[in-house]
């Protein structure tokens, strides 16, 4: 069975014992205090009936006469069980079982399938004896009372379930056409392999429409990821794919003339040696920034972030064979990883050599609870579209430029998740033809007082 029948069925159903719990106790308390006042009305009559003959010269038969309802009757009960008197238009009514009593009382009572209201009055006879005054009366009025009753709240029920049913129908078809068109956007999703979204209010703010908008978000950010993953692949394959073929190709020039011809021998061992080393690197990068994203522990210690510059500085020079300005003598203590801050330093250096033919600058200062270190060089620069995307993984400003240096598209993007381990914060500003500034704010290690914090 669908939801929507369930709902449906499921309304009405509580709808329908909810009724029936509601018009049972007002039919049964209806019951009780009509029968009640019938009663005391038939009670209120035999007394008046005993106060009548009790003063009156007419013979009782000629009395009871007059108060003798068309489905009543009035009998007078000796002591020994006979009756002295008994007046009454329906001769059926004398069957009914007689009974003396000196106690004023009344009764309801079934005879012949009819209800009957009986009361009963001890009376001095007129022999002077104690006799009991018994008057009865069907019920008539009293049935068809409960009768109409009775009809009234069926046509009620009827009246409030019939509209319930088909609103619970209506109600339910509104609950679940969102769900409805969900389950249709991502059978779309699943035939289609596109990441569709559905159509939801902004104004309204339920649960279904709240639902509607997190699934949006969700596909959002399944599709973003996705685009990512995409983007990763194609790019890592196409990284991978380069150093590969030179690879390959000098591999096929060493086994035809290598051997004979120590020049070619001397270019392909070198060509393979460098592109070997290019493709551990990007492979050691690729590793880095996963594991530097699954693994955020990160080992503090007391670090001379100005002496670490200088060392990392002096080996790039050598490399490069270019100048590296370190502005400070002072001493900048933070607390950090050493490796990562050495790769830190080791990617934010290098990555302005290779785009940069003049000299870099590191300089130094003190932000707040921060050690402020910029990287600038006087290099192509960042356009301003390409600025928010720096850190991404794999982007690359020129794509050509940067497999012509060797840049993979992951150094800053390690850069930044080392930054963020350490409870720092890294950005950067550049201007094409003009240069780049990297500016890196890592927490320095003192104390109250101006110590080192151990």
């Amino acid at each position: 069975m669908s939801i929507s029948r369930r709902i449906t069925w499921f309304s009405t159903v509580w709808l329908l014992v909810i009724l029936l719990i509601v018009n049972s106790g007002i039919y049964f308390l209806f019951e009780q205090l009509t029968a009640r006042a019938e009663l005391e009305r038939v009670s209120s009559q035999a007394q008046a009936i005993a106060e009548a003959a009790g003063g009156e010269t007419l013979q009782p038969a000629d009395l009871f006469a007059a108060y003798v309802a068309g489905e009543g009757m009035i009998r007078v009960i000796r002591e020994d069980g006979s009756e002295a008197v008994t007046i009454t238009k329906n001769p059926a009514m004398r069957g009914i079982s007689r009974m003396y009593s000196v106690a004023q009382g009344t009764e309801q009572i079934r005879y012949q399938g009819d209800r009957i209201a009986m009361a009963r009055f001890p009376v001095i006879w007129n022999d002077g004896t104690v006799v009991t005054l018994e008057y009865s009366e069907k019920m008539d009025t009293f049935e068809s009372t409960l009768a109409t009753l009775r009809l009234v709240l069926v046509v009620a029920s009827l009246l409030v379930l019939i509209p319930a049913f088909f609103a619970g129908r209506a109600l339910s078809r509104l609950l679940l056409q969102p769900i409805q068109a969900l389950m249709q956007t991502m059978e779309g999703i699943r035939k289609s392999g596109t990441f569709n979204r559905i159509e939801v209010s902004e104004e309204s703010k339920d649960e279904l429409d709240q639902m509607g908008q997190t699934f949006n978000r969700m596909i959002e950010l399944l599709e973003c990821n996705y685009e990512k993953q995409q983007q990763f692949v194609s790019d890592a394959s196409h990284e991978l794919r380069t150093p590969l073929t030179v690879i390959e190709s000098y591999a096929n020039l060493l086994k035809r003339w290598g051997m004979t011809n120590p020049e070619r021998l001397k270019e392909a061992v070198e060509a393979i040696l460098e592109e070997s080393k290019r493709m551990k690197g990007l492979t050691q990068q690729m590793l880095s920034l996963a594991t530097g994203e699954q693994d955020r522990t990160v080992e503090l210690r007391k670090l001379e972030l100005s002496l670490l510059a200088q060392e990392t500085a002096r080996k790039l020079q050598q490399a490069y064979e270019r100048d590296i300005h370190i502005g400070t003598d002072e001493t900048y203590t933070i607390l950090g990883d050493e490796a990562r801050i050495k790769q830190l330093l080791f990617i934010l250096l290098e990555n302005g050599l290779k785009y940069s033919n003049d000299s870099l600058t590191v300089t130094f200062s003190h932000y707040n609870e921060f050690v402020q270190m910029e990287v600038s060089d006087q290099g192509i620069g960042i356009s301003e579209k390409d600025l928010p995307h720096v850190f991404e993984r794999f982007f690359r400003v020129d794509k050509a430029r940067s497999r012509q240096t060797g840049g993979s598209g992951l150094g800053l993007a390690i850069a930044k998740t080392i930054v963020d381990v350490h409870g720092g914060q890294i950005s950067v500003i550049s201007k094409e033809q003009v240069g780049t500034t990297f500016t890196v704010l890592l927490p320095m290690a003192i104390r109250k007082g101006g110590e080192l914090d151990e």
